[in-house]
């Protein structure tokens, strides 16, 4: 099968915007999450009020061809921010200039376990992100942000993207933090937007631990014993199980294009925000592998949040997830002949 031919569609509304265009990749482009993420990105002023974007979109040759379809569709909505549309299965075309990459993926928020490290389903996953990385490092800008669904496929990608810098390169971890947001909102009535600085220590699936010790409302209203005791001993047990059943994935690419929101624009006063980062050994986590910390944002940029008490419960759940996510990362290391992160 030849390469999906390229189509690049200019619409009008081109003209209306004052800055350069951004060059937006997303991979997977024929996957649910994709057409959602895009609409997001389009529609939600992700970049700014003014700031016009050419959406690429990319999917390996073998379901290439619904890419059209999709195009299509985006342009027949003409977004006022939409200034065109590439989609192809040529990673020269897709990926050239890149300013942002939305590295989708196959797995996406699956946690493996040990005994599937030899399954094709794992080996594909790490392939996938394995071509990412090489895509991103031959043909995207060098000052590209790159933002991933599991901290695992982004350490491989960081691996094969060496010209780009490791902490231009973070992973959604938003998405469980707004799950545990609309949970607490329920039990302490109120609503979740009103529910500051939860910390989802860990990764965006099963391997993740939420730390409620500093959260606020905003409504002003405080936090009582009860809920305490309930955010302590209840809501790690709940996160564990609604993130062992499948998600709305259009849920998860609205928090992909919020992440990347928080991360252009910065976080609020007093605020922070949980995004997977590289590690550099804060709160005792390996270095080197990419991990959800708390995060102030500010100029497309982060620094993690410093000077958290230590606590030896939370410490105890952030020590077994990180050995948890250390030996899947060795894992998928192994299979591109890589030693260590």
């Amino acid at each position: 099968m030849d390469n999906v031919i390229v189509q690049e569609s200019v619409v009008t509304h081109a003209s209306r915007c004052k800055s350069d265009v951004l060059r937006v990749v997303v991979t997977d482009g024929s996957s649910d999450i994709a057409l959602a993420l895009i609409y997001r990105i389009l529609s939600d002023q992700v970049f700014g009020s003014d700031q016009s974007v050419f959406i690429s979109i990319y999917e390996f040759q073998d379901r290439a061809v619904f890419l059209e379809s999709v195009a299509i569709e985006l342009t027949l909505c003409s977004p006022n921010l939409l200034h065109g549309i590439t989609y192809s299965d040529n990673a020269s075309i897709a990926f050239k200039d890149a300013n942002v990459v939305f590295c989708i993926g196959s797995a996406r928020e699956y946690a493996f376990n040990e005994q599937e490290y030899k399954d094709l389903f794992f080996k594909e996953y790490v392939r996938v992100a394995k071509a990412y990385g090489e895509f991103i490092e031959e043909y995207a800008n060098r000052d590209a942000r790159i933002i991933v669904i599991g901290n695992t496929a982004a350490t491989i990608i960081s691996c094969y993207a060496k010209s780009i810098p490791r902490k231009n390169i973070t992973t959604l971890a938003l998405f469980n933090a707004q799950i545990a947001a609309a949970h607490i909102s329920a039990r302490a009535n109120c609503h979740p937007g009103e529910i500051k600085n939860i910390i989802l220590w860990g990764n965006n699936n099963t391997y993740n631990f939420p730390d409620c010790r500093y959260m606020y409302l905003t409504n002003g209203n405080p936090i009582t014993d009860d809920l305490k005791v309930w955010l302590r001993n209840d809501l790690p047990t709940i996160m564990q199980s609604l993130l062992s059943r499948p998600r709305y994935l259009r849920s998860m690419a609205y928090s992909l294009a919020e992440h990347c929101k928080i991360l252009w624009n910065g976080t609020p006063d007093n605020e922070w925000v949980c995004m997977g980062v590289l590690s550099d050994h804060s709160y005792d986590i390996p270095a080197g592998m990419f991990f959800s910390y708390p995060v102030f944002c500010k100029d497309r940029n982060y620094d993690i949040v410093q000077g958290l008490v230590d606590d030896k419960y939370v410490g105890r759940y952030i020590l077994s997830i990180s050995r948890l996510m250390t030996r899947d990362v060795a894992a998928a290391l192994k299979l591109c002949g890589l030693n260590n992160f």
